[in-house]
């Protein structure tokens, strides 16, 4: 659905490359991690798309990364909530 977010999902391959490829930017806004593990993703269709990650940082550290990929050029983060717990929904935030 266009500008509408998707529902929650495991993340693809294609998705975790997009996500490790920005881990290093992810981590200054988290600070420190044991783990890095993206383990579900909501999806929004706009010039682009906006990635909503749910990562899994340690045993009960989990963050939500906003990534947004153009139509062309390089996918950037575009904002982070830290200090979520893997129960907590994905849902839609701004920077």
């Amino acid at each position: 659905m266009v500008g509408g977010l998707g529902e929650a999902r495991n993340v693809n391959n294609e998705e975790v490359d997009i996500v490790l490829a920005l881990k290093a930017k992810v981590v200054e806004k988290t600070g420190s991690v044991e783990a890095f593990e993206p383990v579900k993703v909501r999806t929004q269709t706009v010039a682009g798309t906006n990635y909503f990650f749910a990562i899994g940082l340690g045993e009960t550290r989990y963050a939500h990364v906003r990534i947004h990929k153009p139509l062309s050029g390089e996918p950037t983060v575009v904002a982070v909530k830290k200090d979520l717990r893997k129960e907590d929904e994905i849902e839609y935030f701004e920077a």
